[in-house]
């Protein structure tokens, strides 16, 4: 068992920099964590696929973490460290990066150690985000996606078509397709105001469900 001491995590969906976090997000201290040396493709993999990790890296995890109410730990290819939150199944259900005096600590200590063989009972590759894309960028594009892909209101995707294309349409899937194509393209600021009309309807949506 190898693990570092007193270490701040940020666990969020998707992988952030350090520098991309927020005030509001829940930054935690980790008191003590066990560490992990892999390749350089397994931590692509842990970083941004759709993993389920097996055994015995599993079992290796759930021993180490014995004594604590979640799974978790660092791992590290000595060049990149990142915090994986991991569910019992082994699904990776967050991600996080470290902070950049504490990554340098981590990279340098797992020289040390051995590299961990990774086997998956699943590994979905997912669409790499760019790094030159920032995270309120990528956020703002969840949502909107999100937003588009659960809504059925024909007249409100009818509005969003036409302030989008700047022509109608009355056909609710070509509307659901064509918007949500432009969402998943590269974000411009045609999505942005996109999105901010999206974000004026959930937020009035919001209060209409709250009790007066």
């Amino acid at each position: 068992m190898n693990y570092i001491y007193d270490i701040v995590l940020n666990f969020q969906d998707n992988y952030y920099q350090f520098f991309e976090w927020n005030r509001t997000d829940k930054i935690k201290n980790i008191s003590k964590i066990s560490v992990y040396r892999v390749t350089d493709q397994d931590l692509l993999n842990l970083k941004y696929n759709k993993v389920i990790i097996d055994n015995p890296f599993l079992n290796q995890i759930k021993e180490d973490n014995k004594k604590y109410k979640k799974l978790m730990c660092l791992v590290s290819n000595t060049k990149q460290s990142i915090g994986i939150l991991i569910g019992s199944d082994g699904t990776i259900l967050k991600k996080s990066s470290l902070l950049f005096e504490e990554e340098e600590e981590v990279n340098i200590f797992s020289q040390t150690l051995p590299i961990t063989k990774i086997n998956y009972a699943k590994n979905i590759k997912i669409a790499t985000r760019d790094s030159s894309h920032l995270r309120v960028e990528i956020e703002k594009k969840d949502i909107l996606i999100e937003y588009l892909d659960k809504t059925t209101d024909l007249p409100t995707l009818k509005y969003l078509y036409y302030e989008y294309f700047k022509e109608e349409c009355n056909d609710q899937i070509k509307i659901k397709k064509s918007l949500l194509t432009e969402a998943k393209k590269d974000w411009t600021q045609k999505q942005n105001n996109l999105y901010q009309i999206v974000h004026l309807l959930i937020e009035k949506s919001t209060t209409m469900k709250e009790p007066s």
